[in-house]
């Protein structure tokens, strides 16, 4: 299928897997337009790789290809014992290779803004840009519940 500029639009694109050399399955969809700019997309908490279906039309309009992954444990992505969040470059960084993609933006919505800083402080040499939206922080940081009702 072809937009209007006649560039590639991903359909059928939502349930993709690749295995890691560690062994697991991370699972990732694909939004917007095959041969765009590509953007790795974080989702929030709780979520999954469908999230990013949001952006679609909008990814087509900007030329953008959004690969959306889903996160250890999550979605169709094996579960990972003892994970912490610096360890999540890692595997963006196997995906990208795996899809021959050398320098991209990433983009984390909510509970996936601490991934996207995660890759910005990890690979910021294969970042074009880090965008986070609506970022959580770290729930235990003082002050962060104040006024707050339960």
């Amino acid at each position: 299928m072809e937009n209007k500029e006649g560039r590639g639009v991903l359909t059928d694109n939502a349930s993709k897997v690749i295995k890691l050399r560690d062994g697991r399955l991370l699972g990732y969809a694909e939004y917007g337009v095959s041969e765009g700019k590509p953007v790795f997309y974080f989702h929030g908490t709780p979520s999954s790789r469908l999230e990013a279906r949001l952006f679609n039309e909008a990814a087509q309009q900007l030329n953008a290809r959004i690969i959306s992954i889903d996160r250890p444990g999550m979605g169709i992505s094996s579960f990972k014992r003892g994970r912490q969040i610096l360890d999540w470059p890692r595997d963006v960084i196997e995906l990208a290779d795996v899809l021959g993609i050398g320098c991209f933006a990433v983009m984390g919505f909510s509970g996936g803004g601490p991934y996207a800083a995660a890759a910005a402080f990890k690979i910021p040499e294969r970042l074009t840009a880090a965008i986070i939206i609506s970022g959580a922080g770290p729930p235990n940081a003082p002050g962060t519940t104040n006024g707050m009702s339960w």
